[in-house]
């Protein structure tokens, strides 16, 4: 290391080697607020800048939070930076109009607004890293939140030392040696007045719980968590990658937008693996996990796919179903369900193609004695006469009915699919054959009562399906 033995530098620079954090000749936009940590870090990796050949980019957002407060901080940072010798990229950005707006909180919708900012400065910059100044105690205040909340293994494994191009060099110090270091070397960095206001959840544990516990039950409290978010982080990534490992070959299909699982597979494995895999499927979808709880998680699980279709929706525009079997999780349609498609009229006699289906229809008319009916679900045969107008052919709708074939009375089409366990997204694929507003035929399965040929009949509609090729 350059210069005189720092303890603290050396700690920072163990921890970009065990993680890998920086590797040599980076491009680096550092986050600066003004405070003891994010000054902390701009001046430990400028030291290491010509060890690791290093360039260095300060970005600071004024969250327009603390009138009068936050401008001096954006000064503070910028002359510091100057006096490094290191570009500043600042700007503003209306924080309380956003959480406003969205219905956010204000500690999210600060979040979102400097982690926009952050990574639009790095393209503009051309960066490959966003370093930012969370340490240890940020570390213990997260795990000690989310215990709170219920949260899981992952949950209470903390904040990762890195995520895509965000790394954190401090993870492994103390706000007390943070505070050290500043002191030193005659940083004087800026104390933002909010950390003091009791709140949001944090401050209430920092400056309340964390000081009661360690008071009452562990002086070494800090520590003793932070041994334990290691640990569970550990254990943590093992179960992650097994999860991962199993969730190839559960899946049974995937495309844009859904997946499908063999759920009597999914149901053998160990319930840890299991939520495991659920999650992962759904952050393979929706892209990230944010809204979507225990409780959910649990009801995806205990869903009955032996017996017809189960259906949850979830946070995101998302869709499970649980059909013979498979659990699906997919991105909705716009309106999904509630629009039937019209195919066109059945030309008869003659031939008529639904190139949406890829289906190709053949319709004659022949007399009563002079053929032979087959009993092949790709033949229809009804009577002529009791048809009134043309034939039309569309998708299913909401709230169809109609009497199958050797049924008194009618029933829901949703139930007859799944008497014959057609799993949903088939459904969707077999075209009905309607006269005015009732089921003639559901093409491929069975025709209705209705039209049927009995002794009365004296001609004959036969139509035949089949699938086009190619």
């Amino acid at each position: 290391m350059p210069g005189k033995r720092d303890p603290l530098l050396e700690k920072v620079g163990l921890t970009i080697g065990k993680y890998g954090l920086l590797p040599y000749s980076s491009q680096v936009v550092v986050g600066v607020s003004g405070g003891p940590d994010s000054v902390a870090l701009l001046h430990i990796l400028y030291r290491l800048k010509s060890v690791l050949n290093l360039k260095l980019w300060v970005a600071h957002l004024n969250h327009k939070l603390r009138p009068g407060e936050a401008e001096r901080e954006a000064s503070w940072t910028k002359r510091f930076a100057s006096k490094l010798g290191i570009a500043v990229i600042s700007d503003s950005f209306d924080v309380p109009l956003l959480a406003k707006k969205k219905g956010l909180s204000i500690e999210t919708a600060a979040r979102q607004a400097r982690y926009n900012f952050l990574e639009h400065v790095a393209v503009k910059v051309g960066a490959s890293k966003i370093a930012l100044g969370h340490t240890a105690s940020d570390q213990v205040e997260t795990v000690l939140m989310r215990f709170l909340r219920g949260s899981g293994l992952e949950g209470l494994s903390g904040i990762p030392p890195a995520r895509g191009k965000i790394i954190r060099p401090l993870i492994g110090v103390f706000r007390e040696e943070v505070e050290q270091y500043c002191q030193d070397n005659f940083l004087d960095p800026c104390f933002d007045s909010s950390n003091r206001q009791r709140i949001c959840l944090r401050n209430r544990v920092r400056l309340d719980l964390i000081p009661y516990l360690s008071g009452h039950f562990n002086p070494q409290l800090e520590s003793s968590l932070f041994r334990l978010l290691q640990i569970t982080r550990a254990d943590n990534e093992y179960l992650q990658g097994e999860a991962r490992r199993v969730w190839k070959s559960l899946i049974v299909d995937r495309n844009e937008g859904k997946i499908i699982l063999n759920f009597k597979k999914l149901s053998s494995l160990h319930l840890a693996l299991q939520r495991r895999v659920i999650r992962l499927t759904i952050e393979t979808i929706k892209g990230d996990l944010r809204g979507i709880s225990f409780r959910q998680i649990k009801s995806l699980l205990e869903l009955n796919c032996s017996k017809g279709t189960r259906i949850i929706s979830l946070p995101g525009n998302l869709r499970v179903e649980g059909r013979y079997g498979q659990l699906v999780i997919k991105k909705k349609k716009k309106e999904e369900d509630e629009v039937s498609l019209s195919y066109g009229r059945l030309r008869v006699p003659g031939e008529t193609k639904l190139s949406e289906l890829n289906l190709r229809f053949r319709s004659s008319l022949i007399k009563k004695t002079s053929s032979w009916l087959s009993k092949n679900p790709n033949f229809a045969f009804l009577d002529h006469n009791k048809i009134s107008g043309s034939l039309f052919f569309r998708s299913r709708k909401i709230g169809d009915r109609f009497q199958p074939l050797g049924m008194v009375g009618t029933k829901k089409l949703k139930d007859f699919f799944i008497d014959l366990k057609i799993p949903r997204f088939k459904r969707d694929k077999i075209p009905l054959l309607v006269s005015k507003s009732e089921i003639v035929w559901v093409v491929g399965q069975r025709i209705s009562e209705r039209f049927k040929i009995d002794e009365n009949t004296k001609k004959i509609l036969k139509i035949e399906v089949r699938e086009e090729n190619g």
